[in-house]
């Protein structure tokens, strides 16, 4: 389960290099380019360790369901997201695991909690179903660590069986980006407000990934070590972000809004523009046809392309953004976000009584939350 990380991701939309494989109830799954290396790397290894021939394509399939297991550890999250009326964008699976893009994060606890376990859940009911069927047929439900016997149909399943059972304790210990420190902070927030249980969940997933450094240094663990570094780094991200949506949820558009900006006219040269955004710091605009009306907008990737391009000669309405959106200075910085983020614009217009009043952008907010989190 994926909060967004930063502004960018707030205000854009997409994972670079990742192909869709098919859409499950509504949910597009897509696998990024670097899961292919990972698929050779695990070749390579099963046809270079001593493996009979079998066990190797046994060890390469039981990889492969292995993931598909993680795909449904994160419809368990998209799936139950749904019924609290958050949406998923897509799943995304990689070397590292998967993650459903869900498009927020539920202010309600309770939500949080069940949107967090409902992940782990699913790895424990297919640890428990295939455990059940391993205890009946043989009596034995542990595989045999020290022997790879992949090409055995029961012993395969004794290690389908483990790996889930691991994922679900993995996936509950309690430390950001896993699930265990979601499920945590949902229960402190029902008492203590999200930022204050995310300020402690984050320090016990610090001290988690502290000693899965400390342990894999000392055992020579290198993959735990890293493992741990992650997790440091991402307890304090999470804090971090935490604490800025809150600061969003509590300003208004109209706190941070620009009374003055530059009306372009459709017939303008983008001269005019490059001029603007080199001389007064306006980063986007907005775009007005002859009847005072907005026509689109000019996003700063916009100009910067012109430029490098050495096309300022063209027209306005050459080279501009038909998408727009406007919006009262009453709504919420966070919501309003939302709406950029979803509507791919990088300015929008701000109205009062049908009247232009002001422009907000994606500077503004950058420059805001950057004044708020020195």
């Amino acid at each position: 389960m994926e909060s967004r990380n930063n502004l960018k991701s707030r205000l854009k939309s997409g994972i670079g290099n990742a192909w869709q494989i098919g859409v499950f109830s509504q949910i597009p799954v897509k696998i990024h380019w670097t899961f292919g290396v990972l698929l050779l790397f695990v070749s390579y290894t099963a046809f270079t360790n001593g493996l009979k021939t079998w066990q190797s394509i046994g060890f390469i399939f039981y990889v492969l369901i292995l993931f598909l297991c993680v795909v449904l550890h994160e419809f368990g999250h998209a799936l139950m997201a749904r019924k609290f009326g958050v949406i998923t964008r897509d799943i995304v699976l990689s070397p590292i695991g998967g993650v459903a893009r869900l498009e927020s994060i539920p202010d309600r606890p309770l939500h949080e909690f069940f949107i967090a376990i409902a992940g782990p859940l699913v790895n424990l009911c297919i640890a428990a179903l295939l455990g059940l069927i391993l205890f009946v047929a043989s009596g034995q439900v542990i595989p045999e660590l020290n022997e790879f016997r992949f090409d055995e149909p029961l012993e395969f399943l004794r290690f389908i069986t483990f790996m889930n059972f691991a994922l679900f304790l993995f996936n509950l210990i309690p430390a950001f980006p896993m699930d265990g420190g979601r499920i945590l902070r949902a229960i402190l927030s029902a008492k203590l407000g999200k930022v204050k249980a995310t300020r402690i969940a984050s320090f016990i997933g610090r001290v988690f990934a502290i000693g899965f450094v400390i342990f894999g240094v000392f055992n020579q663990q290198i993959v735990l070590a890293l493992i741990g570094l992650f997790i440091f780094m991402m307890a304090g991200q999470e804090y971090n972000q935490t604490r800025i949506m809150a600061i969003l949820s509590e300003v208004t558009v109209g706190d941070i809004m620009r009374t003055s900006f530059t009306k372009l006219h459709i017939s303008d040269l983008y001269s005019t523009v490059i001029d603007k955004y080199y001389r007064e710091g306006e980063h986007n605009f907005l775009v007005f046809d002859s009847m005072g009306n907005i026509s689109g907008t000019i996003p700063e990737l916009f100009i910067k392309d012109t430029i490098k391009s050495n096309s300022m000669d063209k027209s306005i309405n050459q080279m501009m953004s038909t998408k727009t959106a406007n919006v009262s200075p009453d709504d919420k910085l966070k919501d309003v976000i939302e709406i950029m983020r979803n509507g791919g614009v990088a300015i929008v217009g701000v109205e009062k009584d049908n009247q232009l009043i002001g422009v907000l952008d994606r500077n503004n907010i950058e420059n805001y939350i950057r004044l708020k989190s020195e």
